[in-house]
């Protein structure tokens, strides 16, 4: 597949984007695409309606950092011929189709960048917040056996994948979350997973769902 440089100010948004970037990302690609140029082409389609131009299925937020935030005149393409059918599905897959990364081998890869960068520098130069980097990073003191159980449950079905859960607490709500993981402490103390296994008890008391299961029983 040939990669042909276009004039930035041929390309259009198509009408069906479905992507949406928030303010902090988009601050993030722009440092990046600064950084490092724009290492992967948009992938675009002649415009079904207006000869000379192209309509974008691929790249759009990459588009437009470049064009209005960076002054490129022109831009490398990825041109295919597709009817809008085929357009809409290849546009879907693009955004789709890009996999999730297996937490516990993404905190492996944090830790080795960790050595030579600092929390700061991380956040600045990847798509993540420092409570999520923290939060990653603190899987490596997972037993080793949880963490293999995490990656195998990540390969079979991404979307049973577990989550990471950044949360925000101010002082207050910090030190009673403390205090429900010292009162839950007996009861979590064999889970491979503590405070997720306090938040999951709290959860289920504050929704009546572990009434419901002693009911069942």
């Amino acid at each position: 597949m040939d990669i042909t440089s276009l004039k930035i100010d041929l390309l259009e948004p198509n009408p069906w984007n479905v992507n949406r970037m928030s303010a902090a990302m988009k601050k993030k690609l722009t440092a990046y695409l600064k950084r490092e140029g724009l290492v992967e082409p948009i992938v675009v389609r002649p415009h079904p309606s207006k000869d000379g131009r192209y309509e974008i299925l691929g790249g759009f937020h990459r588009w437009s950092i470049c064009k209005d935030e960076l002054g490129y005149d022109t831009i490398p393409c990825v041109i295919v011929s597709l009817n809008d059918k085929r357009a809409k599905i290849l546009s879907i897959n693009l955004n789709s189709m890009s996999g999730q990364p297996v937490p516990n081998l993404l905190s492996k890869l944090l830790h080795d960048l960790e050595q030579e960068m600092t929390l700061p520098d991380m956040e600045a130069t990847l798509p993540f917040e420092q409570g999520e980097i923290t939060d990653f990073l603190s899987l490596l003191q997972i037993p080793e056996g949880f963490a293999d159980e995490l990656e195998q449950q990540a390969r079979q079905k991404d979307k049973d994948a577990p989550e990471v859960l950044t949360i925000v607490l101010d002082r207050k709500q910090h030190q009673l979350w403390q205090q429900a993981l010292e009162a839950a402490q007996e009861e979590v103390s064999g889970a491979p997973n503590p405070k997720a296994r306090t938040l999951e008890l709290l959860s289920k008391r504050y929704l009546g769902l572990e009434a419901q299961n002693e009911g069942a029983t």
